[in-house]
């Protein structure tokens, strides 16, 4: 059994996708708590600035009912509208040797969408892929565009 993977999911967004992308490359992720607060917590920088490509912040958030951290560091490509991020502490960490997010902000004309790809390598055989952290981050980049709609 394969201990490394990918996870890849395409979210549909009403907004024009640049305020997510700032939420989400750390340019505005301080504002993450203030509109998705059932499921991200705070945001603290831990080195660098925000939205500075290679800035390490720390997210508290809830999956699956449970609160936990994810500290990661942030490759950051504006042109390409696209976001790495590798987690280097947290809760995902003990389940995967490695763990890597990337959104890839597309455009689609009178939509958008956001692609998510979770990388990972498996600590051993009995763990599972890491759906629940596709689901939470799927809910999260739908109540962002949900709520940056209102605005």
């Amino acid at each position: 059994m394969a201990l490394t993977g990918k996870m890849v999911s395409e979210v549909e967004i009403y907004t024009n996708g640049d305020d997510i992308f700032h939420i989400v490359a750390g340019k505005n992720a301080q504002h993450a708590p203030n509109l998705s607060p059932e499921k991200v917590h705070k945001v603290e920088i831990h080195q660098g600035d925000w939205g500075d490509h290679g800035s390490i912040k720390v997210w508290t958030y809830v999956a699956e009912g449970q609160v936990e951290t994810y500290k990661e560091k942030v490759s950051i490509d504006e042109e390409n509208k696209t976001v790495h991020m590798t987690a280097l502490e947290g809760h995902c960490l003990e389940l995967y040797k490695s763990y890597n997010i990337i959104y890839e902000f597309i455009q689609k004309g009178e939509t958008n969408a956001v692609k998510i790809t979770i990388e990972y390598e498996k600590k051993n055989e009995h763990v599972p892929p890491p759906q629940k952290y596709m689901d939470f981050l799927i809910s999260w980049i739908k109540d962002l565009d949900t709520n940056l709609v209102k605005e």
